[in-house]
């Protein structure tokens, strides 16, 4: 993987640069996911396919996880957003692979990303999920006060 590129994108959004197994993760701040994707398209364009978004539960913080890869080298961005106001900006217009993947984030855990318009509507979860309720994959989240929720038991 080309190392210094990869530097130049963390030196330029005040990220870290991590291994996991064999993937290269750069932590960065919410507000600077958009300039992170920007960059890591205009340093490193072979890294061009988003293959998918990942959402996870931290506790107190929501995780994404936006994952790349080229051939057999893999590159991850990831940044995490407080429970109580779970926003980040879209990347959606800069990589719109990325449009569904940040809609099932949305359903699944709540966070909202702003100017996907896919986020208006419901993708995964049913109409007649409960608004009051935590979104399902939050460690809050009971299953069973759900379905009783739902009027399903």
């Amino acid at each position: 993987m080309e190392e210094g590129n990869l530097d130049d994108v963390a030196a330029r959004v005040g990220g870290q640069i991590s291994q996991n197994r064999n993937s290269r993760v750069l932590t960065i701040e919410p507000g600077k996911l958009r300039d992170a994707c920007k960059f890591l398209i205009d340093e490193m364009p072979d890294f061009y396919h988003l293959s998918t978004v990942t959402g996870f539960d931290e506790g107190k913080t929501i995780g994404v996880i936006y994952h790349f890869w080229k051939g057999k080298e893999f590159l991850s961005i990831k940044t995490s957003v407080p429970k109580e106001n779970a926003i980040l900006n879209s990347v959606s217009d800069i990589l719109p692979a990325s449009i569904l993947y940040e809609a099932e984030v949305k359903d699944l855990l709540g966070v909202e990303f702003k100017g996907n318009r896919m986020t208006l509507q419901r993708l995964i979860l049913p109409d007649a999920y409960p608004p009051e309720a935590p979104p399902p994959l939050r460690k809050e989240a009971d299953p069973e006060k759900i379905r009783k929720m739902m009027e399903l038991e």
